[in-house]
């Protein structure tokens, strides 16, 4: 609409969501906005997906002469491999007429990854890779990939079991606290508070986007506040107890220094 390339990498403030319909009834009906989790996982995982594909172009074309990328390349992703057969959602007019629409390309990435073909796949924020077993993949999650490129956690400081038992440790155990006291250290909070294995995102620890919204309709309208939408995606979720229930959605993005709105670098 505003005839500019608004970079999918940017972390998009949304001032308002408001939901109309004239038909929804009261009972019956919920409306979830969901995003990818704001977490260092999230932002991490995209800047390294956004570094590989940045490199691999550029090994690319070290041979060429001159940029010959396109003047609008940009690196895009998807919210899940589910978005991809899902319903995106596209502006329209009061009249009900959809905005004419530009080319908007989700980036590919080339592997030849041992064969003697390259594979190509797209890329996706949350969830396993499509299909689950390789190497053939058709999309790649990017958290589920920077969670298996990265050492996992280690375990606390290991304790010898008998510690409490040491001489010298129970010269200040005047009422028998002192070994009660070694024991719970030795037992407790060796391991974090978070699951070592999985990061948040992935494909067994939230694979699904992450619920930042959520309202019912009463008296054919809803509105709800504002959050913000790592690289612009959002999926939103509706259900209605009458069948093929039609609904409005005004997103109100916030204003800002990015081209007159509010967006952060990832």
């Amino acid at each position: 609409m505003n005839r500019r390339l608004y970079r999918q990498g940017r972390d998009y403030h949304v001032k308002r969501v408001t939901i109309v319909s004239t038909d929804t009834p009261n009972t019956g009906n919920r409306i979830s906005l969901a995003t990818v989790p704001d977490t260092w996982v999230s932002r991490n995982a995209w800047k390294r997906g956004f570094q590989t594909f940045q490199n691999m172009n550029k090994d690319a074309t070290r041979q060429t002469s001159g940029d010959v990328s396109g003047t609008w390349e940009d690196f895009k992703v998807y919210l899940s491999d589910d978005m991809k057969s899902g319903d995106i959602l596209s502006p329209k007019d009061n009249g009900g007429n959809l905005y004419l629409a530009g080319e908007w390309t989700y980036s590919i990435l080339v592997s030849p990854d041992g064969t003697t073909s390259a594979d190509e796949f797209s890329l996706h924020m949350l969830g396993d890779h499509a299909p689950a077993t390789g190497p053939l993949w058709n999309s790649v999650g990017l958290i589920k990939s920077y969670g298996e490129s990265r050492p996992t956690v280690s375990f606390g400081p290991t304790v010898p079991g008998d510690a409490s038992d040491d001489p010298l440790v129970n010269v200040f155990d005047y009422g028998t606290t002192i070994d009660e006291v070694i024991d719970n250290l030795e037992a407790d909070n060796d391991t974090p508070p978070y699951d070592r294995d999985s990061y948040p995102g992935d494909d067994l620890n939230g694979p699904k986007p992450n619920i930042v919204q959520d309202t019912t309709i009463v008296d054919g309208r809803a509105s709800v506040g504002g959050f913000n939408a790592i690289a612009g995606l959002v999926e939103i979720e509706a259900r209605s107890s009458l069948p093929n229930d039609v609904i409005s959605i005004l997103v109100e993005l916030a204003p800002g220094s990015y081209r007159g709105i509010s967006a952060g670098v990832i």
